[in-house]
């Protein structure tokens, strides 16, 4: 592989597109050598700076600019600036390509690499940057990275920083250098810079690993209690969730066993009831039979025939006594017609008259014996007794109706009991759970809680650098102050928890304890300033900069003479800005740790505020103002009450005898009904006899008046016709009234056989009366259990709701067990609730961020697991990189001790010189430094850790200290290179003692011991032999032709010896202000020619 071409645009003063073709094959061998010649000032050596560049050079400095946009051409009188810089180098690798296949369009692996090497038979890498300060890398006109180009050239033994392009003034700073960076240089001399590369590669990855499994150990330790904590929510949750479905189960089979009984007893209550009415009905129907037949009875014919043959036989009776009046009259007057005729008989009248006088007696005798006044009196006081029966019956009547009343209100207050046995147990258990003890322990862990958010403090007080403990010394004293006063109501709380167990104290107080931690977690929360750290890196990178930028300012022309001093000023700087990178990689993890701490404080906040809401739920439905003596207070008041009621209830009952009075009252209706039918009988008997008596008074007056006239002429022919007429109609209306007589007889006889059963269906009627009344009260009685298990139905609906159970559920709910325990199911369903609420309200979220969490947790474990991996596969490379890298190393430094003496000799005509190792043992400085950051490190980060957190954390801070030692040091175990040259006749050791020239000649023999040990597809000499002679340049161009052979070289130089064995020589003159300009001249051609 050779250089084949050069494309230059907008690079430095080449503005416009310049070409250089190199020469590579001269008669199949050599590689030939390139002269690149001008004058002071014509930018010959931005050739060089060019191909430095588009090698991947990162430091400024080193292509002599300040800054990126520096290579960029800046303008002239005539030409004004350019937007971009452009520099193309063409490789020719067709000895190399053994496949003439096109490039990979990316580069993802290093097998890539390789495929471009054996497969490409040129190879053009691009580097391009613009104003704005993009910059772009091209590999055969496809985008790749930076680290793409350094491993491809350092597997083509590319030397970027060393030996491949040598600038002004480079093999002079190569001998003042020191150890450490010769030993930098021969890594590529010896051709392990590309191993090396590797091992820096795998130990960035292998530290970066230790970084990351550090910050993923710390990040699961921060988890871990987290996790646990969520894992005992999650058994809470599905032990809740257990004790919900026993609960359900029971709660099931409970009110489903209720249910049943209550509407089996409600069942059984309608169809008594059912039964009970239909019986009612039916004794309704007899009674209205009974009585049917009563009206009936009294409607017969025997009391119409009666009532009707009685007015004939009274109609009967009148014409009789008419007639008997008349005969008597008759008699009368043939009376005294006979005594006027001598045939008057005297003491017939007076017979007559002693018969009718006695009559008259005995009529008014039996009217005497007939007393009325007696049925009016019987009349009246059965009267008086009726509606004294009538009072009682209207009074049995209301004390019923009172009775239903206070058993009415006797289930109500039963009721309310039963609703204050209820609410005074859940508030026996509300207050069980919000006793002084379960305060007294939810207050030691909201103190352990303080004590944790103390410690995290301190730790973040201690973690932070000075300049943030000045600005938050003021907070963080506030906020000892604060817990110094929570520590203080703390205590006080705990004397009221001592003095006073009432919920209303108890609420007070853990509400206030409860606002404080909330404030402390808020100030927490603003403790930690993340912009300090930023601003002490921003302090540390400003700092580190105004001293290179010093530096460089200070580098002219007038002060090489201090190079020395201003080199080991150099090294310094390096050293300090390693520590201030390891500063600012340590705040970078401190700050990544720190951001996640605060993440996760975050999260407890977030969790620990639920836990209060939680808590707070709590108190408010701790609030019920309740006192147990006074619901037990009017639980007794209602007892007593009921009964009071209950002995009123059985007072009234003595006294209620609604059935006998109704009894006592029908009788006496009865007796009353008696009296008026038998004081119409005697009124009309009296009426009769006043009747006759009368007839009988007037008879006699008649007789006497007969008697008085007895001189009065009769026809006693006459008369005896008439009387014997009126004996005829006499004896015709005794027969009628005989008859009539009969039949009043034989009426009297049906009506007392009907009277009799009157009586019995009256009696009939009470009785039947009397079972329906019976019936009644025991419908009654059944409205009311009815409505008492209607009562309990509602309730028990009730607690269904109220235990967010469906009615529809337990309706077709089959009880799932034969082992039917009321009492049982009861203490179950009450220590399922008791349990339910101890194990207290979890958060629904709590299964989601449990399951966020765990996988969280997961993920870190599996991250874990494969970062050992990674590390154990990372350490087992580096181990195999490092054996490569020592065995070649040793090799090619062997080689290369013996040409840099070989060469050496070749200059100076004589001499030694020699290569020697300095082994990091030997460094006593490295060992010193090494010694104190292994010190220094061993108590960042470790306090407020576990013990064992800590110790893991100690043994990954050792792993980073081992890989940055090794990363610092070779793997050859050097700590740096050492040079001895002695000149012919002379005893000199460093080559500090050297002359200008013979430093010149040295670091020459050197270059040329490495370009023959491990020779590069080319090399750039920018004026390196500006400081010999005319015979030591023979004597350098003479080697550069020997070693041309092997390697390609460019050659900047005013040196004739160089330009006469150069193939292709370019001259650069700068026609226009600032704008350089290319001539070529094939020197082999001319020669061919015979014009040299």
């Amino acid at each position: 592989m050779y250089l084949e071409k050069l494309e230059i645009q907008g690079f430095k003063s080449f503005a416009n597109k310049n070409k250089l073709i190199f020469s590579g094959l001269v008669d199949g061998k050599k590689r030939g050598l390139t002269a690149i010649v001008g004058p002071n000032g014509s930018g010959k050596s931005n050739v060089a700076d060019a191909i430095r560049w588009a090698l991947g050079e990162q430091s400024m400095k080193t292509i002599r600019g300040k800054k990126s946009e520096d290579v960029i051409f800046s303008g002239s009188d005539k030409k004004g600036q350019l937007g971009m810089a452009e520099v193309s180098l063409y490789l020719n690798n067709s000895e190399t390509a053994k496949n003439k296949t096109a490039a990979p369009e990316t580069i993802e692996k290093e097998s890539d690499l390789d495929q471009i090497i054996l497969n490409c038979p040129e190879i053009i890498i691009t580097r391009r940057i613009y104003r704005s300060g993009e910059s772009e890398y091209l590999l055969n006109n496809n985008r790749v990275r930076l680290t793409d180009i350094q491993m491809l050239l350092a597997k083509a033994n590319f030397g970027q920083k060393t030996y491949s392009v040598i600038g002004q003034g480079m093999v002079e700073n190569f001998l003042n250098s020191s150890t450490t960076e010769k030993k930098d240089f021969f890594d590529e001399a010896t051709g392990v810079k590309q191993f090396q590369i590797k091992r820096d590669a795998a130990l960035n990855r292998l530290e970066s690993s230790y970084e990351n499994l550090q910050q993923v150990e710390m990040l699961l330790a921060e988890i871990k209690p987290r996790l646990r904590s969520l894992t005992r929510q999650i058994e809470k949750l599905k032990r809740r969730d257990e004790i919900s479905q026993h609960l359900k189960t029971t709660q099931l089979n409970y009110y489903s066993f209720l249910w049943q009984d209550i509407n089996q007893k409600l069942n059984k209550v309608n169809e008594s009831f059912l039964d009970l009415e239909k019986n009612k009905i039916e004794k309704e129907k007899k009674l209205e039979k009974l009585n049917e037949d009563l009206n009936r009875i009294r409607a017969t014919d025997n009391f119409r025939e009666i009532s009707e043959l009685q007015p004939r036989l009274r109609e009967l009776e009148n014409q009789k006594n008419q007639l008997n009046k008349q005969l008597s009259k008759l008699q009368a007057e043939l009376e005294i017609q006979l005594e006027a005729q001598g045939q008057f008989d005297v003491s017939w009248l007076n017979n007559k008259q002693e018969e009718l006088k006695i009559e008259l007696e005995n009529i008014t005798a039996e009217i005497a014996a007939i007393n009325p006044t007696d049925t009016d009196r019987e009349e009246i006081f059965l009267r008086e007794e009726l509606e004294t029966i009538n009072a009682e019956i209207n009074r049995a009547n209301n004390l019923r109706h009172q009775i239903d009343h206070l058993e009415t209100e006797k289930y109500s207050y039963t009721k309310q009991i039963s609703k204050l046995e209820a609410v005074l147990e859940a508030n026996l258990e509300v207050q069980g759970q919000f006793d002084v003890s379960w305060l007294n322990n939810k207050n030691e862990e909201l103190s352990t809680e303080l004590k944790k958010l103390n410690n995290e403090i301190t730790n973040l007080k201690s973690e932070n650098n000075r300049d943030q403990e000045i600005a938050t010394e003021k907070k963080l004293n506030s906020l000892q102050e604060n817990l110094i006063r929570l520590n203080k109501e703390l205590e006080n709380l705990n004397k009221e928890l001592r003095q006073d167990s009432k919920n209303e104290g108890q609420n007070e107080a853990l509400s206030k304890l409860i606002d404080e931690f909330l404030k402390q977690l808020e100030e927490i929360e603003q403790e930690t300033d993340l912009q300090q750290l930023k601003k002490l890196i921003n302090v540390a990178k400003n700092d580190f900069q105004q001293k290179i930028t010093k530096l460089i300012n200070g580098l002219d022309d007038d002060k090489l003479k201090q190079i020395k001093k201003i080199q080991t000023e150099i090294i310094s700087l390096n050293e300090d800005k390693q520590q201030t990178q390891e500063i600012l990689n340590a705040e970078r993890l401190r700050l990544s740790t720190i951001n996640e701490r605060l993440r996760l404080l975050e999260d407890r906040k977030s969790q620990t505020e639920k836990e209060i809401a939680d808590i707070k739920a709590k108190l408010e439905k701790a609030q019920v103002k309740f006192d147990a003596s006074e619901i037990e207070a009017e639980k007794r008041e209602l007892t007593k009450k009921i009964e009071a009621l209950e002995k009123e209830q059985a007072n009234l009952q003595i006294n209620l005898r609604l059935e006998e009075w109704l009894e006592k009252k029908q009788l006496i209706t009865n007796k009353i009904n008696d009296c008026r039918l038998k004081a119409s009988t005697l009124a009309e008997r009296v009426r009769l006899l006043n009747t006759k008596k009368l007839q009988t008074e007037k008879e006699i007056a008649d007789i006497k008046a007969k008697l008085e006239k007895a001189q009065v002429k009769f026809d006693a022919s006459e008369i005896e016709a008439e009387k014997e007429l009126i004996n005829k109609r006499l004896a015709s209306l005794n027969e009628e009234i005989k008859n009539i007589e009969i039949k009043l007889v034989e009426f009297n006889t049906a009506q007392e056989k009907e009277k009799g059963l009157m009586y019995e269906c009256q009696k009939n009627i009470q009785s039947l009366q009397q079972e329906i009344n019976t019936i009644l009260a025991e419908l009654n009685n059944l409205r009311v259990e009815a409505a008492r298990q209607e009562t309990k139905l509602e309730d028990l609906e009730a607690n269904i709701r109220n235990d967010e159970l469906e009615i529809n559920d337990i309706r077709d709910y089959k009880i799932t067990t034969t082992d039917i325990a009321i009492n049982r199911w009861q203490k179950e369903i009450a220590n399922s609730k008791l349990q339910l609420e101890q194990i207290g309200g979890i958060d629904p979220e709590t299964e989601k961020e449990f399951a966020e969490t765990k996988e969280r947790y997961d993920f870190l474990t599996n991250q874990t697991t494969d970062l050992h991996q990674a590390i154990k596969s990372l350490e087992e490379i580096i181990y195999e990189l490092d054996s490569n890298i020592k065995s070649r190393f040793d090799v090619e430094f062997k080689v290369i001790s013996e040409k840099f003496n070989e060469y050496f000799k070749v200059l100076f005509n004589g001499g030694s010189a020699k290569i020697s190792k300095i082994m990091i043992d030997e460094s006593e400085e490295d060992k010193q430094k090494a010694t104190e950051h292994n010190e220094n490190g061993h108590h960042a980060h470790l306090e407020g850790l576990s013990a064992a957190d800590a110790e893991t954390k100690k043994a990954n801070d050792e792993k980073l200290k081992r890989i940055k030692f090794l990363r610092k040091h070779n793997a050859v175990g050097l700590a740096g290179i050492d040079i001895q040259a002695t000149p012919p006749g002379k005893k000199i050791q460093t080559v500090s003692m050297l002359s200008g020239g013979e430093r010149a000649l040295t670091a020459i023999a050197l270059i040329c011991a490495i370009i023959s040990a491990n020779p590069s597809p080319f090399v750039v000499l920018d004026e390196a032999d500006a400081a010999l002679d005319e015979a030591n340049s023979e004597r350098l161009a003479k080697i550069l032709d020997d070693l041309s052979n092997k390697t390609q070289f460019i050659v900047i130089t005013h040196n004739r010896a160089s330009m006469r064995r150069a193939s292709i020589l370019y001259g650069v003159t700068m026609e226009e202000n600032g704008v350089s300009k290319l001539l070529s001249v094939k020197l082999d051609d001319l020669k061919n020619k015979n014009i040299f």
